[in-house]
Parts: C-alpha cells; structure tokens; sequence
C-alpha cells in the first residue's frame, strides 16, 4: 500500500508499505532464479542450498527485491493518482529489505504540470466543399486514361499526341535512340514539347538543352527526327469500360461505387483537417517545453519503427522533432480534459482493456478523444474554396534549362523556343 504523506507544489513524497509475505516471496522468487542459473561444482541446477546463495548473492538479492517493489509501486501509483512525471528519476532514499519483516521506504516525485490551455474555444476551422460531381468525372478520366490507347494519325503533332522519335545523339551519325513523349507531359525537360508541336513525320532538327544561350562553353547538339505522330484514344463510358475499369457490370454501377469512395475518401480527410487545425491552434497558443523523458523515449521509439541500424543525424533530428509534437499535443489535450473534468467510465475502460495496453493509456486516450470532440464542437467550422496556387517559374524545378533548337548554328534563346512549334 502507499500514502501521500507531502505535498509541497509539485512534489509528493509518498511512504510505500509492503507486506512482510509479499517481501518473503519475492526473496524466494529471487533465489529460485539465481539457483536455477548457478552453476557449482557438487551440486544440481537449481539444488544448490540457500545459505551458500545468500552468502555469496545476499546484497544483490535485496537489491533485486527492492527494485521490483519500487517498480510495482511507482506503476500502481502512477496508475491511481493519474500523475505525470516532471522526471523519470524519483529522488529516493531507500534500504533494503530484510527477508520475513515488512518493507517501508519513501520515495520524492515531481509532478508536470501543463500550463492551464487556453484559446480552445472558437477555434476557427476552414474545410473545403465536396464537389461530389466533379470529383466523381475526374476519377472516372483518370480510369480512362490509364486504359488509353494511340493510334497513328497524317496531321501535325498537338496536345496530347504521341510524338515517335529517332535521336542521334551528339557526335554519333550512325546509332539512333528511339523514343517518344507525349506533348503536355514536359517528359524529358522544359522546352521539348514546344519543339515537337506542330510536328509531322520525318521532320528533322537539332536541340541542344541549355541554361544560358549565350554562355561560350555550349552543351552539345542532338539531332532528331520525328518518324510518327499518334493521337490518344480514350475508351467509351460504356458498361464494357466499366467491367475493364473496375470490374461492375454496368457505368451506373461503376459512377456509385465511386461516389461512395469519394464521399469515404473526403469525410477521412475532413476528420484529419478538423483535428490538424485544433491541435495546430492550440499549441501556438499553449508554449511549453515536455518533459524531456517523454520525447526521448518517443524518439527512440520511433526509430526502432524504422529499423535502421545507425540512423543518420538528419533521421534523429527528424524524429525527434515529430516526438516532441506528439508529446505536446498529448499533453494539452489531457490538460484539456482535466480542465473541462471529462471523466472515463470503469465500463468504457472495460470494454477497451488489452494486454497491448493499460488502463490508465486506454483512459488518457478516451479522455483526449473525447477533449478533442468538446473543442470541435465549439469552433467556428466554415466551407471555403482552397485558393489556388499560380505556378510560376520559379517554382519549376530545373526552369532555367530548357530545350533550344540549333539552326545553321545559330541557337535560338529559352524565351525563344517557349510557345514556339513547328509549321
């Protein structure tokens, strides 16, 4: 048993009072595993005599029962009181138990308190609509384009076509390279698909890739020429695209099974974005450092996840950083429910108990499941359009290279070549 017998700010200084049984115990469990282990000359596994074990193990036996009796303590405590430790280490002054008398020692902890939150209510929450429609004819393309097929067309080369080509890559007049792109793909860099518009077969050219046309040192000259235009051919929305697309008899069939997709798809990220925004509006309003215990051991488990032997410096700092978030918000939302006094039912706990998991970590995450749902009950919860970000071109990787054709030496610029096509 145990009994709060200090409380002074955030420490409590708790006297711990095991049985004198249980302690008997405990010292025979001790010698029965030290025996079993033992090796002696004259005697059998696990039949050497006890006085001989406790003249030679005696100390480390005490020292074994007393840190399994201060184990099982701090656990049923921290169970019980629902306490979170400012540090791993309790101060302790304890001595070692004797065999067959009652065992009484104290031990000092320091609590951590989360700071009381504050901006939980009226949190403000933008999700986007769900164009049901929209997203319903867009999944149904991107079936059908991955069910495409080109046939060879006798007309000059536009968006969306297949253009076939022949590369002689520079220096070599014999081996060819055979290839192809599809214009509006941007395949194989900026520029090349301007180059190729307009095409028509057994066009030839010359392109080279560059950055600076005006640099000395040129990057080499390519040759190619183009042996074949195709045009993309989409199947029909038919019920026979729908057994091929996803295996349903009908396109009805197929446009309900995606809608109820969707509609799964979106309520998920909805839930995610909802708590994303609360957790992230919380914690800017509610600083604070964790205990440092709590990121250590989430960042090492973590890495164990990862099972990488040696992880670099960048994977350590990584998960630490995640460690130190999903400490943090662990602990608001728990400060959150201890404010709000959101109490767990022995019936809820019940119906969750496991051996993966302990009461009291099936408690916090009721608690905080349920912190989570009074804060998103009172935020301000709006539908907006997500504004769309224009592309620039900085934002283009390798923008500044680009496709340039060479005629009678004479390069053409990146500005040039861009929006340029062939008549």
């Amino acid at each position: 048993m145990f009994d709060i017998i200090k409380s002074e700010d955030n420490r409590r200084t708790v006297l711990f009072t095991e049985s004198a049984e249980n302690i008997s115990g405990l010292f025979r469990k001790v010698r029965r595993q030290i025996s079993k282990d033992l090796e002696l000359p004259g005697f059998r596994p696990g039949k050497v005599p006890r006085s001989i074990i406790d003249k030679q193990y005696g100390n480390i036996i005490q020292a074994e029962v007393a840190d399994s009796v201060r184990q099982d303590f701090t656990s049923r405590l921290l169970e019980k009181e629902d306490w979170i430790l400012d540090d791993n280490d309790p101060e302790s002054k304890i001595e070692l138990p004797v065999d067959g008398d009652a065992y009484n020692f104290e031990m000092v902890f320091s609590l951590f308190e989360t700071p009381e939150p504050a901006g939980t209510d009226g949190i403000k929450i933008e999700i986007p609509p769900l164009n049901l429609e929209d997203a319903i004819e867009k999944t149904i393309e991107s079936f059908r384009e991955k069910m495409i097929s080109f046939e060879t067309v006798d007309k000059p080369a536009g968006d969306g076509d297949l253009v076939l080509l022949e590369a002689f890559p520079a220096g070599n007049t014999e081996e060819t390279q055979k290839f192809n792109v599809r214009i509006g793909e941007s395949q194989i860099g900026a520029g090349f698909d301007e180059l190729v518009t307009g095409a028509v077969p057994d066009l030839e050219f010359s392109a080279r890739m560059d950055k600076d046309a005006s640099d000395e040192d040129q990057p080499p000259v390519h040759r190619f020429r183009v042996t074949e235009v195709k045009r993309p051919v989409l199947p029909d929305l038919d019920d026979e695209f729908a057994e091929k697309a996803a295996g349903v008899k009908s396109l009805e069939e197929l446009r309900n099974k995606i809608e109820e997709s969707v509609r799964g798809r979106y309520d998920q990220e909805i839930v995610y974005l909802k708590e994303r925004s609360v957790i992230d509006s919380i914690l800017a309003s509610n600083p604070f450092d964790p205990p440092e215990y709590m990121v250590e051991n989430l960042t090492h488990d973590y890495i164990n996840r990862l099972g990488e032997d040696g992880p670099g410096q960048e994977t350590l700092t990584a998960a630490k950083e995640l460690a130190l978030n999903k400490v943090r918000e662990f602990l608001i939302l728990r400060a959150v429910a201890v404010k709000e006094m959101i109490d767990i039912s022995d019936d809820l706990i019940e119906k969750e108990i496991s051996s993966e998991e302990s009461e009291s970590s099936i408690r916090d995450r009721l608690r905080n499941r349920k912190a989570m749902e009074l804060i998103l009950d009172r935020a301000d919860i709006t539908e907006k359009e997500p504004q769309k970000n224009s592309e620039t071109e900085a934002d283009r990787p390798d923008s500044s290279w680009c496709w340039i054709q060479v005629e009678d030496a004479k390069p053409e610029t990146c500005d040039e070549t861009a929006g340029k096509g062939k008549s």
